[in-house]
């Protein structure tokens, strides 16, 4: 009796892998993924506390 795995599938959609409230430690992070051929973007966000955070976004 054979038992199969399912394997999971590779994400689609935006992704959330970074998140820092520094513009240029998130650059450094956007272009390591753009290097390892990911599209990688930064939007800046405002938290609760009223600081502003640039997440890196992954594709």
């Amino acid at each position: 009796m054979a038992l199969h795995r399912r394997r999971r599938s590779s994400q689609h959609g935006k992704r959330i892998v970074y998140i820092t409230p520094y513009r240029n430690s998130a650059v450094e992070v956007m272009k390591m993924y753009q290097k390892n051929g990911y599209d990688a973007k930064i939007e800046s966000e405002v938290d609760k506390g009223g600081q502003t955070l640039f997440v890196v976004y992954v594709w």
